[in-house]
């Protein structure tokens, strides 16, 4: 909780930076970011109008919210993850954004807005924390490289829209941390974003395009096609093991093991090791992929910890578990990413009603984790299950040697970023609508490409203009937000772990 003084301190250094203004009632003006909240202009039509009351919060109160949320939020880490995830969060405030969903959706769950392009038949399986760097590379269960939707901590059942909103909140973010765009390219990026996902929603209509479709080097157009390119050339089993691992000749010949010398990984206990051991002989019967559970196939030759992987997710619950693979050859050695998974945060947001119709579908969180996996990914991994340990349930999956993600920082030209924007946005709409009633009747009823181009085939300016009035209005708000984090951690010494 944050003491009055602290945050009238707080208040004081931010109104001396014109970060926000003398009073809660005023809007507030964000000087050295490249843009003064509300003036975003696309052709005539006047940006930053809607409903975020009009105004950027940034008096006590939301200084007394976001300390609290934040430290409430993180109270669970240990001293030295959370130390780790706020030095990640105070880079910027894309990172900070990253690390703070549980903001976006206290503040926009029962946003008013999403009635006008939303229905009760518009819901489908979303990601959920949904950003510009939650895309990625990895090999599907064929062998081949695709880009797509990486992360599924805290994918749910609700309205598209959240993952359209939270995606051009990050663009929006990202353009501004990379410099050089202008508040119209701004503006342009969000639209090309959102054009795409309705453009792609148009053409999944009445077929089963959704089900084909996966983004890789042959069909998209640079740099992700180059970016997949080199991935593909690159990104080998062997630089996986060589990263991850190190050998030695035994009596036996040659033995591999998880290297707990690097600054990633670290021990387990005995008895960790025992427990993981041991629950992944009841992980072969939550797979649902090709691959049989063989025992010889998931010999466990070595655990590790995790250690600081993520932003948002820092200090979670992680180990990977080396195991045999193929064959007794140390070269197709396998890595098992194994993860704790907890109620989405989106979820303590709900109604009452809807958080007890939520804990009836799943039987725990590590199936609901493998369901929205396989809901809103295209021939995902064989190795996805999950297993229970004392601590809860853990999601299970193939660490890929293919696994990649493409660097947004790279991203300085428009021609360029209004590409990946739109790939962006077809990657999202192939994935929502294979997630519908497509994938399971019982979960979502509806088809969310018929009811998407209903709702949008006339309104289709109204829709880009819609969303970019709600990004960049939030996007001011994530501003505020940053700077109080900022302030409110001070100068605590940072050194961050990449």
């Amino acid at each position: 909780m944050t003491s009055s003084a602290q945050t009238a301190l707080i208040l004081s250094r931010l109104v001396l930076m014109g970060v926000v203004a003398c009073g809660d009632e005023s809007p507030s003006r964000l000087v050295g970011t490249g843009y003064v909240y509300g003036s975003i202009v696309r052709g005539d039509h006047a940006i930053g109008s809607g409903a975020w009351d009009n105004r950027v919060k940034d008096g006590p109160a939301r200084v007394e919210t976001v300390v609290t949320a934040v430290q409430t939020a993180n109270d669970a880490l240990s001293d030295t993850n959370r130390q780790a995830k706020y030095c990640k969060m105070v880079a910027s405030p894309f990172s900070f954004y990253r690390g703070s969903n549980h903001l976006f959706w206290a503040d926009l769950s029962d946003d008013s807005r999403l009635a006008r392009f939303g229905n009760n038949k518009t819901r489908t399986w979303i990601q959920g924390d949904l950003h510009a760097e939650n895309f990625g590379s990895f090999a599907d269960d064929e062998g081949e490289v695709v880009y797509d939707l990486n992360d599924f901590d805290e994918s749910i059942i609700a309205d598209y829209q959240f993952d359209i909103w939270r995606m051009a909140i990050s663009l929006l973010l990202v353009s501004r941390q990379n410099g050089g765009f202008g508040q119209a390219q701004q503006a342009e990026i969000v639209s090309a974003f959102s054009e795409a996902y309705l453009d792609a929603m148009a053409d999944f209509k009445g077929n089963d395009g959704e089900g084909r479709y996966a983004a890789t080097a042959n069909n998209t157009d640079n740099p992700i096609a180059a970016f997949l390119a080199r991935v593909e050339r690159k990104k080998t089993r062997k630089k996986l093991l060589r990263k991850w691992t190190t050998t030695t000749v035994t009596g036996l010949g040659r033995a591999r093991w998880l290297d707990t010398n690097l600054e990633k990984l670290g021990d387990v206990a005995v008895e960790e090791h025992r427990r993981i051991s041991d629950s992944l002989r009841g992980y072969g019967l939550t797979m649902g992929g090709d691959l049989a559970f063989r025992p010889d196939y998931f010999v466990v030759k070595s655990i590790a910890k995790r250690l600081f992987a993520g932003t948002g997710s820092l200090g979670t619950s992680r180990f990977y578990v080396l195991i045999e693979g193929p064959s007794e050859s140390v070269k197709d050695d396998v890595i098992l990413d194994i993860k704790r998974q907890s109620t989405p945060t989106a979820i303590a947001t709900f109604q009452s009603q809807s958080q007890r119709d939520y804990h009836l579908l799943f039987s725990n969180e590590g199936e609901r984790h493998a369901l929205a996996y396989r809901a809103l990914g295209k021939d995902v991994d064989d190795h996805l299950g999950w297993i229970a340990l004392h601590d809860g349930h853990y999601s299970v999956r193939e660490l890929s040697p293919r696994k990649d993600t493409l660097d947004t920082a790279s991203l300085t030209e428009i021609t360029e970023f209004l590409a990946v924007a739109a790939i962006w946005g077809k990657v999202l709409a192939a994935a929502h609508a294979r997630a519908d009633k497509d994938f399971d009747s019982a979960l979502v009823a509806y088809s969310i490409d018929k009811q998407i181009a209903k709702v949008t085939s006339d309104h289709v300016q109204d829709f880009l203009n819609h969303t970019i009035d709600v990004a960049t209005q939030y996007a001011a708000q994530v501003q505020v937000d940053y700077a109080i984090f900022s302030h409110w951690l001070g100068g605590n010494a940072c050194a961050p772990v990449n």
